[in-house]
């Protein structure tokens, strides 16, 4: 028989601070001892009492692998030198079976036979509460350390400043790097280990890439709430919306899902279907997770940020544009703001001076981009009329009337120095795509994170999706998309998910 393995984060994390040398000889070993029987019935496995769950050590060499199993999977736990395994209160099964904090401390045990000999004329002086020193970090941190953590380099300085825990926890640095650092500074912990996610480990190749920083991700193993929505609506007449917050494995099921979608159009000659995310470091994880899934079958998805794919429909020439900074997009706002001509008589020109007298050239800036622009918005007429979701300030007539002529003008001043918005890009690939002058439609689409796209790009991504019923979109419940009010249909008339709408109340974190 031979066991799939799967593991915890905090495997994963101390794996990276073994010396790489070491590194070979302990996945030879996993893939040796574990692969096929990883029951403990050789000397060199064997189990740990006083955990709650079934928690085993694999020896190899100095280095100690913390493992469970069951029916078909073993689950990496944690790996860590020799020393490291005993830290804490359990023991090794041929060990005594006691917990060494049960063991009551003798220290004090003639107190009371030192008071009484001391008499009780004088009661004991107050003494100030004392203050606990810091615990100091059981480890110096060393750049190679770091280094092979994969912290980056901004970080390293402050880090190996630390010498305590409470300098560990004063510096800022992202949370996943503070638990690595803690997975490899504190005692191991199974019971609070086998409460992380799991995920699929595949070969130990792997493992071995995700040390040397070609692999970046695993793939999530997903509870039986999270498979039911891989294939929920797959074959229903519209698109399939799926909401969750951070850390509900809404973006792994996206990646199924896609897995789900090739095996659905496998009779269709050569399939193709478009996945996108919102950076470029989530397109190489995902791509590099879409291959375990996919295996040959990867050369049927396109895998990319929705903007690289905006500005190829945009730009098909591939035309060499500058993007306006934030600096250039102020300067040009006041710009337009000295030099605008209002419509109408002397009395409306004023009028609409004064109308934008309240607003900030920053919250100016904001609702060209944010609202006209990014929601395609090709009259003043359709300006008057669109509702404004997520913006802070309500505008009349006359404030509308005049940031749709300040907008011309502002444009006028972005062409005048040839500079384009990702705004402006997004809505011309738009443009263009319901011109008919767009790329060939994809089979089936899936977007994910749908909420940090703008509406323009969403509709775009939409349209590029032969038919509704293969569009699957994943964005996040604690957000309400471009703000209260907002309809999904008021982007695409085909975005209607009415029976089609999953929500993941679960966070793996």
């Amino acid at each position: 028989m031979t066991f799939e393995l799967i593991h915890k984060p905090t495997f994963t994390n101390q794996l990276l601070a073994i010396p790489r040398e070491r590194i070979g000889q302990i996945l030879a070993k996993i893939e040796k001892e574990l692969r096929t029987d990883p029951s403990p019935h050789d000397p060199i496995k064997k189990k740990l009492h006083g955990y709650r769950g079934d928690v085993y050590r694999l020896r190899s060499g100095d280095y100690r692998i913390l493992y469970t199993y069951g029916d078909g999977w073993v689950t990496l736990l944690g790996v860590d030198g020799r020393k490291d395994v005993y830290r804490g209160e359990q023991l090794v099964a041929e060990e005594p079976d006691i917990p060494i904090r049960a063991i009551p401390s003798v220290d004090n045990w003639l107190e009371p036979r030192q008071k009484a000999l001391m008499g009780s004329a004088a009661p004991p002086a107050q003494r100030a509460p004392e203050i606990p020193a810091p615990e100091r970090l059981p480890m110096m941190l060393t750049p190679d350390l770091l280094r092979r953590l994969r912290v980056p380099e901004n970080y390293i300085v402050a880090l190996c400043a630390c010498s305590t825990f409470d300098d560990l926890f004063a510096i800022q640095i992202p949370e996943y790097l503070r638990d690595r650092l803690f997975d490899n500074l504190t005692a191991t912990d199974p019971d609070q280990i086998l409460r992380q996610p799991s995920y699929l480990t595949g070969s130990i190749e792997g493992l071995l890439q995700f040390t040397e920083g070609k692999l970046t991700a695993f793939l999530l193993q997903l509870s039986p709430e999270q498979e039911r929505f891989v294939m929920r609506a797959l074959h229903a007449q519209g698109p399939t919306l799926l909401k969750g917050g951070p850390g509900s494995g809404k973006s792994t099921i996206a990646l199924y899902r896609v897995q789900a979608l090739v095996r659905d159009l496998a009779s269709i000659p050569n399939p193709r279907i478009l996945f996108t995310t919102y950076t470029n470091a989530l397109v190489t994880a995902s791509r590099q997770l879409l291959e375990t899934l996919l295996g040959a079958d990867i050369g049927a998805v396109d895998v990319r940020t929705a903007d690289s794919l905006l500005w190829k429909i945009a730009n098909p020439d591939m035309k060499t544009y500058r993007m306006a900074s934030q600096y250039e997009l102020g300067e040009i706002m006041a710009t337009a703001l000295a030099t605008v001509r209002f419509h109408g008589d002397d009395l409306q020109q004023r009028a609409q001076r004064n109308a934008l007298a309240h607003l900030s050239p920053e919250y100016v800036v904001e609702e060209l981009l944010s609202v006209i622009e990014a929601r395609r918005l090709l009259t003043v007429q359709q300006y008057l009329q669109a509702g404004r979701p997520g913006r802070r300030v309500p505008l009349n007539v006359t404030q509308r009337t005049a940031l749709w002529r300040l907008r011309e003008r502002f444009d006028e001043e972005l062409q005048a120095r040839s500079l384009l918005t990702w705004e402006r890009i997004r809505s011309m690939a738009a443009d263009r795509v319901a011109a008919g002058d767009g790329p060939t439609p994809y089979d089936a689409v899936v977007v994910d994170e749908a909420q940090d796209l703008d509406p323009s790009a969403l509709w775009t991504l939409t349209a590029l999706c032969r038919t509704p019923d293969r569009l699957f979109i994943t964005a996040d419940a604690n957000q309400s998309i471009y703000g209260a009010g907002f309809r999904w249909s008021n982007v695409h008339d085909e975005l209607r998910f009415s029976g089609r709408t999953g929500i993941l109340h679960t966070n793996f974190t």
